[in-house]
């Protein structure tokens, strides 16, 4: 028994190094392609300096933000201003580990159900890094994302919910293989788009991007955060992006061809983030409770009677 135990000991301890690894190398190459897609749109150049067409810039930027100073506070202000970024850092890792551990402590037939769970606490991260910034802009900022990521996400569970109904299962692995015959983003495309919109103005992305609407005045929520900790908000926003955009092609694309089709998902949220203009604040809310809501609730009733 104690040697059983080990074994899986050392196997979650693997899988979590592999898994933390593969995050910060997704995170370094895919803001390169998004520098480079977005300098495409915007007609400039991108990176384009270091070794060829830019490709260790990513690694660049990170070395020379690791060898910044830090900020010195107080012990009552440092403690806070440590704990947003560590908390958003630690939940990020989560999500991508309760999906791929091979060896893990609940059923995977709710896993998707705890990797949920867990995006729902992303807004302390948000907060406390607000908070931690000290000042009454970003921290305005914060109560302002706070609120628009506890909305959507209200939604986001009902989307959930729906593809739960229609395909009679919760493991996210027997929803991708009950596509093989046809995709469900071909008979269920206004499901998609609504959950391309939820997810953006989740993660607070250009054009629902309030979280960062205060950087033409204190440059955005972590003004006070330089080298190693806007590493880590940095690696955090991301990695969840990346997250929810490889759950996007998992739950609509099927699982075959995955990295392909998370691949293309990116560059439709990139051109996303370059055609469309901000959303005033008051329409976003009022796009979710009064539009995106009330379709979720009418599609949650119409699905439990198909199951039924």
């Amino acid at each position: 028994m104690y040697a059983k135990n080990l074994k899986n000991t050392s196997i979650y301890t693997l899988d979590f190094v592999i898994s933390t690894v593969g995050i910060l190398l997704r995170v370094a190459f895919f803001t390169l392609i998004e520098r480079k897609i977005i300098g495409l749109i915007h007609y400039r150049v991108g990176p384009n300096k270091v070794v060829e067409w830019g490709v260790s810039q990513p690694i660049a930027d990170a070395l020379k933000l690791l060898t910044k100073e830090y900020q010195k506070f107080t012990i009552s202000r440092l403690i806070i201003y440590y704990l947003g970024p560590l908390i958003s850092l630690l939940l990020a890792l989560l999500y991508w580990g309760f999906y791929e551990y091979s060896y893990s402590y609940i059923t995977g037939s709710i896993k998707i159900i705890v990797i949920f769970s867990i995006i729902s606490l992303s807004a302390y991260g948000f907060l406390l890094t607000r908070w931690g910034s000290n000042s009454k802009y970003a921290l305005l900022g914060g109560y302002r994302t706070v609120a628009q990521i506890i909305s959507y996400e209200v939604c986001l569970i009902f989307l959930v919910l729906i593809i739960f109904y229609i395909t009679k299962c919760y493991r996210v692995e027997n929803i991708a293989l009950s596509q093989r015959g046809v995709w469900f983003i071909l008979y269920s495309l206004p499901l998609f788009i609504t959950w391309v919109i939820i997810c953006i103005a989740e993660r607070s992305r250009t054009p629902f991007d309030h979280a960062e609407r205060e950087r033409e005045l204190v440059s955005g929520y972590n003004v006070e955060y330089g080298g190693g900790f806007f590493v880590l908000a940095f690696v955090r926003e991301y990695g969840i992006i990346i997250f929810l955009r490889f759950i996007t092609s998992v739950l609509f694309l099927g699982i075959n061809n995955i990295i392909l089709k998370t691949f293309l998902i990116c560059i439709v949220y990139v051109w996303v983030r370059c055609a469309f203009p901000r959303v005033r604040y008051d329409k976003l809310i009022i796009i979710c409770w009064k539009k995106l809501l009330p379709y979720r609730l009418a599609m949650v009733a119409l699905s439990s009677c198909y199951l039924s």
